[in-house]
């Protein structure tokens, strides 16, 4: 029985895993340790991280991605490749091969990521098609993280890598990484850049720009203690939950945006129709369940890059460089079916509110003052305890699904979900096996997870746990 703990922010997902036997994955050897390729000069050996990377929640981001067999792949010969590409990666993304050192800097000491390999005893079509995944099974093919990793509690690994491989020829890579200067966007160009590498000999960029260089810091001083515990408060609903997977395919988007456009919006992006959609459906779901409505909010991260004058390249741009939109919704008189509309119209407001007014203090008036009246902000609104809350993170268009490392694209990405949850009202938005779908992992209470897996109108747009094809 294997444990991992995860912090995710802005999702902030904390999953904790519990696997039946038999065990499917077996390890080849206890694992090694892969280092930059060219030593870290000493003018880079310390990376200061920025006020966002400082004040959020730390921990692992953690997901697999399966690949179909192929003939490039060969075990040893592509296993080594990896390996050193990696290392050639790790050159250019060098604090990631170093030690967070005070919660306020990486010691880019070249100490390394963890790498390993293991057999899987079964077909992938196994686990992922028949008839439909079982995500349950999936941490077996996870490298254990700190503090489960002997020795390395005190300044552990920020990247775990494990290449899992089944007796059909398949390929499960699992990931795990740490969460303090590394968010999606980041995680999409690392491996963007290292499949680059394996695949083409080259990198579309040689250098990385960190996160604390795009706008001003600001004073230290204005800054209070325990901002990542009021984060941690202000966002999680407490209680167990559980978490599915829920799949929208493209002609069920394409209805979501027009069930969801009206003239305040009229052009809904694919990523907001889903949401909104959810949003009201979990609602719907709270007030079957405890027999009263409630207002609610929202919270979506939203990336800042794009949203910053001028906008910031998205290439090789490294940190939490990402903030929440909220977006309230309180409980009005008007029927069902102008409920998407009004909740599109709340998340396009509180999504330009971020470009229009936080992006603008961030910039202007340093980070540390922006920040923290922020923070007070959102601690202000969510300690009121008749809303229901609502979390969403969206790692669609990161490019995930587009890694290929010489032996072609993945069929399938995928988080890795929690059996008892400690916390609920969080979801999860991924690029699905196809670009024209989103899957949604969703947590809830498992008695509000009942009633929307019987919801049929939610099921009219979403499949739950469909099998993946490959």
């Amino acid at each position: 029985m294997l444990f991992t703990f995860s912090f995710c922010f802005p999702l902030l997902h904390f999953f904790i895993f519990c696997f039946p036997p038999p065990d499917l994955a077996g390890l080849d050897n206890g694992g090694e340790t892969i280092k930059p390729s060219s030593p870290t000069p000493p003018h880079l050996q310390t990376f200061k991280a920025s006020i966002i990377d400082k004040v959020l929640p730390h921990g692992y981001i953690q997901f697999i991605s399966f690949y179909v067999p192929n003939q490039n792949f060969t075990k040893q010969t592509s296993i080594q490749h990896l390996k050193q590409s990696l290392s050639q990666t790790l050159t250019i993304f060098y604090p990631f091969a170093g030690r967070v050192k005070d919660n306020l800097t990486v010691d880019c000491n070249d100490d390394g990521v963890l790498f390993t390999t293991a057999h899987v005893s079964c077909k992938m079509c196994d686990l992922l098609a028949n008839p439909k995944p079982k995500p349950e099974l999936f941490g077996q093919f996870a490298t254990p993280v700190p503090p489960f990793s002997p020795g390395l509690a005190d300044r552990p690994a920020q990247i775990a890598i494990q290449v899992n491989q089944f007796d059909c020829g398949g390929i499960a890579l699992f990931f795990s990484l740490y969460h303090f200067i590394i968010d999606a966007a980041t995680i999409g160009m690392f491996l963007k850049c290292w499949s680059q590498i394996a695949s083409k000999n080259e990198c579309m960029s040689s250098s990385i720009c960190p996160a604390v260089s795009m706008y001003p810091q600001g004073s230290e001083e204005s800054m209070p203690d325990g901002l990542s515990a009021m984060i941690v408060f202000s966002l999680l609903k407490e209680g167990r939950g559980t978490t599915k997977r829920f799949v929208f395919d493209g002609s069920a988007i394409s209805a979501l945006k027009e069930k969801t456009k009206s003239e305040a919006v009229p052009n809904p992006s694919r990523v907001e129709a889903v949401s909104c959609f959810m949003w009201k459906h979990l609602m719907a779901t709270s007030e079957a369940v405890w027999g009263f409505k409630q207002p609610s909010i929202l919270l979506h991260a939203a990336d800042l890059r794009r949203r910053m004058a001028p906008a910031v390249s998205s290439e090789l741009s490294v940190g939490n460089i990402i903030w929440n939109s909220i977006a309230r919704y309180d409980i009005t008189t008007n029927n069902d079916v102008e409920v998407e509309k009004q909740l599109m119209v709340l998340e396009r407001e509180a999504i330009e509110k971020i470009k229009y007014e936080f992006v603008p203090k961030l910039q202007s008036n340093g980070g540390y003052a922006t920040i923290r009246e922020a923070i007070e902000e959102l601690h202000k609104i969510c300690s009121d305890k008749s809303l229901n809350p609502y979390i969403i993170s969206s790692w669609c268009k990161t490019g995930l699904d587009e890694v290929d490392f010489g032996w072609g694209k993945p069929v399938w990405v995928s988080f890795m979900p929690g059996i008892d949850v400690p916390f609920k009202n969080v979801a999860i938005l991924i690029d699905g096996e196809t670009n024209e779908k989103i899957e949604a992992w969703i947590t809830l209470d498992h008695r509000e997870m009942t009633v929307l897996e019987r919801d049929h109108e939610f099921l009219a747009f979403a499949s739950l746990n469909p099998p993946v094809s490959i």
